[in-house]
């Protein structure tokens, strides 16, 4: 089962991690799509760019070659044409301007092949010209002779023409055809190069760009398809917890609702239980919140395990679960899903390696005897849910109607606690701690006290804890710290420059940041020497985190304030711990003190307690000293300071000044000559020292 859970638990968890997932692919999508129309692009000028330079040799050599060929190739034939003409002409005249073409033939002839010759060039393009150049070497002379012959009237000329000059001239002729086949030859492959070079940019343009169409469709049926789970995802985030997977506030009653006219049209009772985990908040302060989320992922697989198919198991809140039991023939049925979710919740954890044990509390409603609708069951339900967390947690409770008038009473003390700080209502009442060695009061303890406009003097246990839960505490205890400390800076000045005060701190206030501004506003703004204010906190404070707890302790220590353990031994603090922490007093419970005469047990753990302070230099004072034989005992155990009824009860601070000026070893001495045992002279009838249980 817990591989399940945790296979589960993973599940719940990664399913809010999908939405990014497939953002990246769809991503990753497009930048390929884009990277590959960049590449098409690049192919195509680069394959565009090659077509050019083809087309441009094409244009600008070989077919610049081609004409120069046949330049060369004409000019050649009309030169022989001329000089037979001329052979063959007997007029001077004409036999003049045809020596005028014959020259403008020989010069079209030399301007072409010199401009031939600076253009490229193939190797046997080269070899031609110059098997040509040698033969026209041999053919020009030849030709001059028959113009010479010509101008000198020979008889000669003619025959001098068919017999030499023709035939040389004919084979610089078969050159020049053979270069001029040549340079066709070469601009034919040219030009299919330049063919299958732009065959094969069309190619690779046709299938990049098809590519890229695919992907382009590809990656848009990914974009509809993504938007339609993203709308999928945002639905079921907006219907259904993202840490769990079950359905939230807004779907759970939507189907709470569905499920009662079910009950309804079948005469059916529905179940409606509100839970929360009990003491989750600690789990996250000490464990962090990743464990805290592992274990309301395994709370939720367990309340799915343990209902119906056909039930309702939602998360309301940070650890508040609602179960509905649909369609119950008997309340009876209600009731043992209920036991089995206790159970079943109170098996341990086993998450990050190390074993949980957390128990829950349940509010049970029943439709249609404790509400007709969603939102009246859910209340009623949850007001039940903190009757059982009040009435010791790891039970559940039915809703009674009589819990409403409980619960708004709740409502309106809360509306007036969140004024009663604005309004000064809350103030501090002072019990003193004696040192019955001296007879004199050395502190006294502020304890808070809230001055209800209705309701009169409210104790700390009927409005404390709502006021650390609302954050409050906050607020009024850096107040009342100034005050306090201005009202001990009063009785410094009517000459009790002596006397301490010790002021509460709690769990919140201790953790919170601005402990040690706090503090030291107090005693700057008051003017109250910092060894006169003493902060108690109680074991289970600084036991939440022992390294921090150190770190913050020392930061009020160098403030110069002193510090106690206030409850002492009632906790769960580990003595190897204790030596850890410069603290300066423990207070000892009233719980070891007021069955202090009765139970030896409780003697001896006072005194293992004493020698424990004598060991580690701290004060001790004795809580709850009601009666003269408890403080005749403490003292014989060797504890100077007590607190109490004995000596006062907390009172109100103009009340102070008359405790501190009485003398309490001539009250007891007073008190001793009516009749009572004398608490400093009693030494004989004391029984020794209890047996340290074994």
């Amino acid at each position: 089962m817990p591989g399940k859970n945790k296979n589960l638990t993973r599940r719940f968890m990664g399913r809010q991690h999908s939405s990014p997932g497939w953002k990246l692919a769809l991503l990753a999508g497009f930048v390929v799509q884009l990277l590959l129309i960049l590449f098409v692009t690049s192919i195509g000028l680069k394959q565009l760019a090659a077509t050019s330079d083809n087309l441009k040799t094409m244009v600008d050599v070989h077919m610049r070659k081609l004409h120069l060929a046949k330049t060369m190739v004409v000019s050649a034939r009309e030169r022989t044409v001329s000089l037979f003409r001329m052979v063959e002409s007997a007029d001077p005249l004409e036999r003049d301007e045809l020596s005028l073409l014959y020259g403008r033939n020989a010069e079209d002839f030399i301007n072409a092949r010199a401009e031939f010759l600076r253009l490229p060039l193939s190797e046997k393009e080269r070899a031609l010209l110059e098997q040509q150049g040698r033969l026209t070497s041999v053919a020009v002379p030849i030709q001059n002779r028959v113009v010479d012959a010509l101008q000198a009237d020979e008889q000669g000329a003619e025959a001098l023409l068919l017999r030499e000059a023709i035939p040389a001239q004919n084979k610089v002729l078969e050159v020049l055809s053979r270069l001029d086949a040549e340079t066709q030859q070469l601009a034919a492959a040219a030009s299919a190069k330049a063919s299958k070079a732009h065959e094969v940019a069309r190619f690779w343009m046709y299938t990049l760009s098809g590519i890229a169409m695919l992907l382009g469709i590809a990656a848009s049926l990914a974009a509809v398809r993504y938007a339609g789970r993203a709308s999928r995802e945002r639905e079921h985030l907006a219907t259904h917890d993202a840490l769990t997977g079950l359905p939230n506030r807004m779907l759970f009653m939507d189907r709470l609702e569905q499920a009662l006219a079910r009950s309804q049209r079948r005469g059916a009772l529905a179940g409606v239980l509100f839970i929360d985990i009990d003491r989750f908040k600690l789990v996250n302060d000490t464990l962090g919140h990743a464990s805290g989320d592992s274990l309301i992922c395994e709370v939720a697989m367990r309340l799915r395990n343990a209902v119906r198919d056909e039930d309702i198991v939602a998360r309301v809140g940070g650890d508040e679960f609602v179960v509905v039991i649909t369609e119950a023939d008997k309340i009876g049925h209600v009731l043992h899903v209920v036991e089995k979710i206790i159970v079943r919740l109170a098996d341990p954890y086993r998450i990050d390696e190390r074993e949980i044990f957390s128990t829950c509390s349940i509010g049970v409603s029943l439709y249609p005897h404790d509400g007709d609708s969603p939102a009246a069951l859910v209340k009623n339900a949850d007001t039940a849910m903190y009757h059982a967390k009040k009435s010791g947690r790891n039970r559940f409770q039915l809703y009674d109607k009589a819990m409403n008038a409980m619960a708004e009473e709740r409502l309106q003390l809360e509306t007036d606690l969140h004024y009663a700080l604005e309004r000064g209502e809350f103030e501090f009442h002072y019990q003193p701690q004696l040192n019955i060695e001296t007879g004199r009061i050395q502190t006294v303890e502020a304890l808070l006290r809230w001055n209800h406009p209705h309701k009169g003097l409210l104790r700390p246990a009927d409005f404390l804890e709502l006021l650390d839960e609302t954050g409050e505490i906050l607020n009024v205890g850096r107040r009342l710290l100034i005050d306090a400390c201005r009202q001990a800076k009063t009785w410094h000045a009517s000459g009790f420059s002596e006397l301490s005060v010790a002021v509460n701190v709690s769990g919140k206030e201790f953790w919170h940041e601005a402990l040690v501004p706090n503090v030291r506003t107090a005693l700057e703004v008051s003017g109250l020497p910092p060894q006169c204010l003493q902060l108690e906190l109680t074991e289970g404070i600084f036991m939440q985190d022992i390294d921090r707890a150190v770190s913050r302790i020392l930061a009020l220590k160098q403030l110069g304030v002193a510090l106690a353990i206030d409850d002492f031994g009632t906790g769960y603090s580990s003595l190897a711990h204790l030596k850890r922490f410069p603290f300066d007093c423990l207070k000892i419970d009233r719980y070891f003190v007021k069955d202090i005469e009765e139970a030896l047990i409780n003697e001896a753990f006072i005194r293992s307690i004493l020698a424990l302070c004598q060991g580690l230099h701290l004060d001790a004072v004795a809580e709850g000293v009601e009666n003269r034989q408890q403080l005749v005992r403490l003292r014989h155990l060797g504890c100077q300071v007590v607190q109490g009824e004995l000596v006062s009860g907390p009172v109100a601070a103009q009340r102070v000044a008359a405790l501190l000026e009485r003398d309490w070893l001539v009250e007891f001495g007073r008190e001793a000559q009516a009749g009572q045992p004398d608490p400093w002279a009693i030494r004989t009838a004391d029984p020794g020292p209890a047996p340290v249980p074994g």
